[in-house]
C-alpha cells in the first residue's frame, strides 16, 4: 500500500502568506525605480472584492487587482478543473475572479486588469490552459480563436460564468495568470528589484520587509504613494549606504554634479548648443588630452579615498561611457556601476548562461590577415553593421569588419545586467583569442546600446589592442573618432 503525505491546511496557508508577501514586496521596489508607472499601491485594499491581496494603480494603462495563490506541492496542477472548481457548492476561483472583475469595471475608465498569480505550474495536458501563449500571461487568444474543442471549452466557460462567449472574452482580455513561481523564485525576483532599488535584500533585509508587509495586512486597510513607500523603506534602514558618485557632465550638466564626489565638466569641448546634436568635439586633440587628464586625476582622487566603488552618470555619449569603464576597469580593482532602464547595473554581478551573441567573422582573408587593424560593430540597440562598412569603405578600407550582434537587436534585446554581462565576455574572450592568432595593430570599435552597457564593456575590456571609439554622428553611415583607450 501507498501512503501520500498530506500537506498540512495551515502549511498551505503560511506559504500562501510568504508568497503573498513577496509580491508585495517586489511591487513595492518597482515603485522607486525611475522608469515605474506605479502611483498608488495597497495591500488588502478595500472594495477589491476578491482580488485584494495587492492593488496597483498607474499612471499609464490600466490599474492592477492581484490575487495570490500559493501550493505547497505539485498533487494538483493548474488546468480548467482547479479553475472551475466549486468546493461544496461554493462559487469557483474563475466565478470569483469574473465576480469582482465586473464589480471593478465601472469604478475605472480603463477596464482594470485582474492578475492571479499561483505557485502552480499550468498542467500541458489541458486543453484551454495547455494551448495557451507563453508571451503575454493570457489565455483569451486561445479562446477566441479556438476551433473545435477549444470552441467547445469557451462555451463551457461562458455558461460557468452565466455570460455569453463576447462577455467572456471581455473578461479574459483583462485577465493575466503568473504560474510556476516558487517561493524561491519570489525571493529572486525581490532581490533583483532590490539591487535596482539600491536596498537591501540579504536575510535581514528581506525579513524586515516582508514582516512589514505582515504588519500592513493587520493594520486597516491603506494606501500608499511611492513617496511614502520611499520613507518607510528609510526609516527601516535598509538603504545601502550612498554610492561614491563620479559625474560626466558631456551634453548638458547634471545638478548631481554638485554632491558627486568627483565631477567633470566637458560640455565646452562639443560642438553645438542643442544636447540632442552635440556629437563630436569642436577640437579632437586638445579634448582627448583633457578628457584623459580629467580621468587620470579622479582615478587618483578615489584612491587616495580609499573608493574602490562607485557609481557614474552623465549626460555622455557612448565613447565615454566606454572610456570611463576602461579608466576604472576591473583589473585597476574597480567596481562601476550605473543607472539603467530596469535599476542600477553594477559591474561585479555575475554574467548569466545566455551567451547569445552572433560573432561575424570577414568572408576573405581573415585568416591571412597577419597585423591588420580591426573594426567592429556591437549591435545591441540596434543593427549598426552596414552603416559601420559604408563609413569603413572611405575612412579605414584596410580594415577587417567584425560584427557582433544580438539575435534580435532593439530596446529589449538585453534582458538585464547578467545577460549583458555574459555577451561582453562571450565578445571579449573571442576578440582575444583572435588577437593572439593575428595580432592586429588596433581595433575601432563602434557601438550601438545603453550607456550602461558600455560602461559595463569598458569596464572588461582588457588585454585588447588599442582601441578608438567612434562617434554616431545621427546620418546613416556617417560616424567620427572619439577617443582612444589603451590598456
Amino acid at each position: 500500500m501507498t501512503i501520500r503525505a498530506a500537506r498540512a491546511a495551515s502549511g498551505a496557508r503560511l506559504l500562501g502568506d510568504d508568497v503573498q508577501h513577496l509580491v508585495v514586496c517586489y511591487h513595492v521596489l518597482r515603485t522607486q525605480l525611475a522608469d515605474s508607472t506605479i502611483v498608488e499601491l495597497a495591500v488588502e485594499a478595500a472594495q477589491a472584492g476578491n482580488v485584494d491581496d495587492l492593488t496597483l494603480r498607474r499612471s499609464t494603462g490600466p490599474d492592477e487587482y492581484w490575487q495570490v495563490k500559493a501550493s505547497v506541492d505539485a498533487t494538483s496542477p493548474l488546468n480548467e478543473g482547479w479553475l472551475l472548481d466549486r468546493p461544496k457548492g461554493s462559487p469557483s476561483l474563475l466565478q470569483r475572479l469574473h465576480s469582482s472583475w465586473v464589480e471593478l469595471r465601472p469604478r475605472h475608465e480603463q477596464p482594470p486588469k485582474v492578475v492571479l498569480a499561483t505557485t502552480k505550474a499550468i498542467d500541458p495536458t489541458d486543453i484551454v490552459l495547455g494551448a495557451r501563449t507563453t508571451t503575454d500571461a493570457r489565455i483569451v487568444e486561445t479562446l477566441r480563436q479556438g476551433n473545435g474543442r477549444l470552441a467547445v471549452a469557451r462555451k463551457r466557460w461562458a455558461d460557468h460564468l452565466s455570460v455569453d462567449e463576447v462577455e467572456l472574452i471581455d473578461f479574459l482580455e483583462c485577465l493575466e495568470v503568473r504560474h510556476g513561481l516558487s517561493e524561491k523564485e519570489w525571493r529572486e525576483k525581490v532581490q533583483d528589484a532590490a539591487l535596482g532599488a539600491r536596498v537591501r535584500a540579504d536575510n535581514d533585509g528581506l525579513a524586515s520587509g516582508v514582516q512589514q508587509v505582515r504588519d500592513w495586512v493587520k493594520a486597516p486597510r491603506q494606501t500608499f504613494t511611492p513617496a511614502q513607500l520611499t520613507a518607510t523603506i528609510d526609516g527601516l534602514q535598509l538603504r545601502f549606504p550612498a554610492h561614491p558618485l563620479f559625474v560626466a557632465q558631456l551634453l548638458e550638466h547634471n545638478p548631481r554634479a554638485d554632491t558627486a564626489t568627483y565631477s567633470a565638466d566637458w560640455t565646452d569641448l562639443l560642438t553645438g548648443d542643442d544636447p540632442r546634436e552635440r556629437r563630436s568635439f569642436a577640437s579632437p586633440e586638445a579634448a582627448r588630452d583633457r578628457v584623459s587628464a580629467d580621468l587620470v586625476k579622479a582615478r587618483k582622487k578615489f584612491r587616495a579615498a580609499g573608493i574602490s566603488e562607485f557609481e557614474v552618470d552623465g549626460p555622455m555619449r557612448l565613447p565615454l561611457w566606454f572610456a570611463i569603464g576602461a579608466h576604472f576597469c576591473s583589473t585597476a580593482g574597480f567596481t562601476v556601476s550605473a543607472q539603467a532602464r530596469d535599476g542600477l547595473w553594477v559591474s561585479s554581478v555575475a554574467p548569466s548562461d545566455q551567451k547569445d551573441l552572433q560573432i561575424h567573422l570577414p568572408e576573405h582573408g581573415f585568416d591571412n590577415s597577419l597585423g591588420r587593424p580591426w573594426a567592429v560593430s556591437v549591435s545591441f540597440a540596434t543593427d549598426i553593421a552596414q552603416d559601420v562598412e559604408e563609413y569603413l569603405t572611405e575612412a579605414h578600407p584596410d580594415a577587417h569588419h567584425i560584427r557582433a550582434r544580438l539575435p534580435a537587436p532593439g530596446r529589449v534585446a538585453l534582458n538585464g545586467l547578467p545577460h549583458a554581462q555574459a555577451v561582453i565576455f562571450q565578445l571579449r574572450e573571442e576578440l582575444r583569442a583572435l588577437r593572439r592568432r593575428l595580432r592586429p595593430t588596433e581595433l575601432h570599435l563602434f557601438m550601438a546600446m545603453p550607456g550602461a552597457c558600455a560602461l559595463m564593456l569598458g569596464h572588461a575590456w582588457d588585454r585588447m589592442p588599442v582601441t578608438w571609439t567612434y562617434w554616431d554622428m545621427g546620418q546613416p553611415g556617417q560616424y567620427h573618432p572619439a577617443l582612444q583607450v589603451k590598456n
